[in-house]
């Protein structure tokens, strides 16, 4: 279980001088994605509540609160999940920057991607066409897992299922993404790397699920989603640099 940690040492490297500047703009598009999706996470429950009560009998109130753990927990997962991946999508290029400045830490010959309006703009497609690789894998499933596991609410014992396959797939999802940044720094392909991650499935599902959790929780995920990008390049350096000898990048 030794991924959890990674999350830790991310928090701990995001205090680097060096690194602290490439913090600002990601932690600027936090706050305005904050404000939004709690709102968002506030209204939907009230309306979850509310719909519930409607359908239920009178004399079946009591159930919304037998109920309410288990939503509570599926809608903070669901929650901290969109928040680090709709983070991570917009602001995917200052997260390559801040991946590419961790990794030196490690390795001082990381080449450095020069700070010039060509530097930045040839940064920002290599980004998003990456982003647009994780989109087309990510979303099918994602679409998928709704279909699979919507019905299995409406069966008291089976939420609980429900929950942690969700809770599953946001952990293996979002170590996916964050260690993607140091991957695609090193001109390594989103199918060498999901391959290598599906090899060392235990420390990576351990640092996806301290990232899922971390990111659940409201004003701490402005914080928690730079760190974990941190924390996957930490990882990437530790445990999956080899690739680097099989990059084989488009």
């Amino acid at each position: 279980m030794s991924g959890f940690r990674y999350f830790f040492v991310g928090l701990k490297l995001l205090k680097e001088p060096g690194v602290r500047a490439f913090v600002l703009l990601p932690l600027a598009i936090n706050v305005l994605l904050f404000a939004l999706l709690t709102w968002l996470l506030v209204d939907q429950v009230a309306a979850f509540t509310f719909w519930l009560q409607s359908v239920l009998p009178s004399w079946l109130d009591w159930m919304v609160w037998l109920f309410w753990p288990l939503v509570a927990v599926a809608w903070l997962v669901a929650y901290g999940f969109s928040f680090a991946m709709i983070s991570n999508t917009i602001a995917a290029p200052f997260y390559g920057l801040l991946a590419e400045n961790v990794q030196r830490r490690f390795d001082a010959n990381v080449p450095e991607t020069p700070l010039t309006a060509a530097g930045l703009l040839s940064l920002t497609a290599r980004t998003l066409a990456r982003e647009g690789q994780k989109l087309l894998y990510l979303l099918p499933r994602l679409l998928g897992l709704v279909v699979l596991t919507l019905p299995l609410y409406f069966i008291p014992a089976a939420g609980l299922l429900a929950t942690i396959i969700w809770f599953t797939w946001g952990a293996w999802s979002l170590a996916l993404q964050n260690i993607d940044y140091a991957a695609d720094n090193n001109n390594v392909s989103f199918t060498a790397l999901r391959q290598a991650m599906a090899r060392k499935p235990i420390p990576c599902l351990s640092f996806g699920a301290v990232a899922v959790a971390a990111a659940a929780v409201p004003l701490f995920n402005l914080i928690a989603v730079p760190a974990a990008v941190a924390g996957g390049t930490a990882m990437w350096h530790e445990r999956l640099r080899e690739l680097k000898a099989s990059a084989d990048n488009p």
